[in-house]
């Protein structure tokens, strides 16, 4: 795994989509821990990962990352459709400079040990969803994205993306979560923030 970054952070950050500021002066610094951020539909959660993923334009102020691009894991699962499962978390890894580690293990642990060779779209939503987040354990940046990961998963997938970030804790990652939910998480946030029209507020 790479060096755990000492922050991550933006600073007086606005995003403008479609003429509409979405974020307004946002400061957000993230070290190694949980953060939570919370907030009504169309508040700018989604905009607020990207921005810090590198797939926002920023208005203004400055981002910063250190330790190599994040792993950003949105609402979509963000995998290449022809390729199987196995064959997309290697190629992700591999992109990103790792190496494949062991991509059938993790798929294993996420429940797809009869479907890691399938093509991802003939993948059911949920299974599809599994092997997107299996990406937690083949990808191991300093900084994790997850953008509303409990959607679409059963029971079991949810005690496994649980696992999943208590083991990213355990390793020293930074790992900023949008959820609507999932109070339960709260006693494991080192941070919790509120963002609501455009602005951010940590409670």
């Amino acid at each position: 795994m790479r060096r755990v970054p000492e922050n991550a952070s933006l600073n007086d950050v606005t995003v403008v989509l479609d003429d509409r500021a979405i974020l307004r002066g946002i400061s957000l610094g993230l070290g190694p821990g949980l953060t939570l951020l919370r907030g009504p539909n169309g508040a700018g959660k989604t905009t607020l990962l990207r921005a810090l993923a590198g797939l926002a334009p920023l208005a203004r102020g400055r981002r910063s990352v250190s330790g190599g691009p994040p792993l950003y894991i949105g609402h979509r699962p963000m995998l290449l459709s022809g390729l199987t499962a196995r064959e997309n978390l290697a190629f992700l890894a591999a992109f990103r400079g790792l190496g494949a580690g062991d991509v059938a293990g993790a798929l294993r642990a996420w429940g797809l040990a009869g479907e890691m060779d399938r093509p991802i779209e003939r993948l059911s939503a949920g299974q599809r969803r599994r092997a997107s987040l299996a990406r937690i354990e083949t990808e191991q940046m300093p900084l994790v994205l997850l953008d509303e990961p409990f959607a679409d998963l059963d029971s079991d997938a949810l005690v496994r993306l649980r696992a999943a970030i208590n083991t990213a804790l355990v390793r020293g990652q930074a790992v900023l979560m949008a959820t609507h939910m999932h109070h339960e998480l709260d006693q494991d946030a080192t941070h919790r923030y509120v963002l609501d029209d455009g602005a951010l507020r940590e409670v």
